[in-house]
């Protein structure tokens, strides 16, 4: 029997009032692409919309509800490792996990299942920071270590409450988490209302490249929110070249700090199978080469942070050199 594709896993942390169960009931009401499945320590905690509870499935176990949107929660219920082997025996697989830490609790160690196979793949750390309150909880006496924690395990950082603070504090707060954690990425927001492909993953089916196009042709941005558009724009590079490896790696390890997610199947050099390649924040991996395809086509897909007055991510300009050939 064919042994399923590992689950891609992505944590969500932050402390106690954060505003992770605002980002997760915006996830829920607006995502689409993919089935995703939720696991949180109670289901109360996140109060599901009544529309998107649905009846009952069949065979679904204790602990788990079906949501009209083709997603799903489980509820935790403090043993996270069983809550995995429930999951693992689902009939129907998730697409993705999103997997809420407790407010308390250091997201690193979850994310850390993932790493470690058994079924799911480890795609990042998203760590939720109250911009009010974030710097005074780190001085904390009593929980100063792990808010600190929980901002270290961070491949992206939501600076959450964003519209409650001066913007003269936001750039401060901005200088501060760079020092504290730079190695991540930072985007403000308000109410936990971000681009649901930010925290949950470009879908790699959206790359269209019809034959006969020119290698690396960037895909407009087909955003359909308003403030989302304004705020993030999609773009795609495709190419019937081998990417030189050394070069490849150069290109992720120096992408520009607006390049907040990416997804993509590459060929390198000598190999006949591509290589999935996942980038959060500052972190990339390359995956082990995967069944062998006949026809040589890298692609991936961007999501990026538009910059006011600066020049928009080109794919093309910035890969293309790392081709062989």
């Amino acid at each position: 029997m064919m042994r399923r594709p590992d689950i891609p896993l992505t944590v969500l942390g932050g402390f106690l009032g954060a505003g992770k169960t605002s980002l997760l009931n915006h996830l829920l009401r607006t995502q689409q692409a993919e089935r995703v499945l939720v696991m949180v320590n109670d289901f109360g905690a996140i109060n599901i919309d009544a529309e998107l509870i649905a009846k009952a499935a069949p065979g679904m176990p204790e602990g788990i509800v079906s949501l009209t949107n083709g997603c799903v929660c489980c509820s935790v219920g403090g043993d996270l490792m069983q809550a995995f082997l429930k999951v693992l025996k689902l009939p129907e697989p998730p697409g993705r996990i999103l997997v809420e830490a407790s407010g308390v609790g250091d997201p690193a160690r979850i994310a850390q299942l993932g790493r470690a196979g058994g079924g799911f793949r480890s795609e990042g750390v998203v760590t939720v920071a109250d911009a009010e309150a974030v710097r005074r909880l780190a001085r904390d006496r009593y929980v100063g270590d792990t808010v600190r924690a929980q901002l270290r395990a961070a491949d992206l950082v939501l600076l959450n409450k964003a519209d409650l603070v001066a913007a003269a504090e936001l750039d401060a707060l901005r200088s501060w988490l760079a020092t504290q954690v730079p190695d991540a990425r930072v985007i403000a927001c308000r109410h936990g209302q971000v681009d649901p492909r930010l925290i949950l993953g470009p879908a790699l089916g959206a790359i269209d490249v019809a034959a006969g196009e020119r290698a690396g042709d960037v895909t407009a941005d087909t955003d359909t929110d308003t403030d989302h558009a304004a705020a993030f724009a999609g773009s795609s590079f495709a190419s019937s070249i081998r990417f030189r490896r050394a070069a490849l790696e150069g290109a992720l390890d120096a992408l520009p700090p607006q390049v907040l997610r990416g997804k993509g199947m590459v060929f390198l050099e000598g190999e006949d199978s591509p290589r999935l390649l996942q980038i959060c924040g500052k972190r990339w991996t390359l995956e082990r080469p995967g069944p062998p395809e006949a026809a040589v086509r890298s692609r991936i897909v961007f999501i990026a942070a538009r910059q006011s007055g600066g020049a928009a991510f080109d794919p093309w300009r910035h890969f293309g050199p790392a081709l062989a050939g």
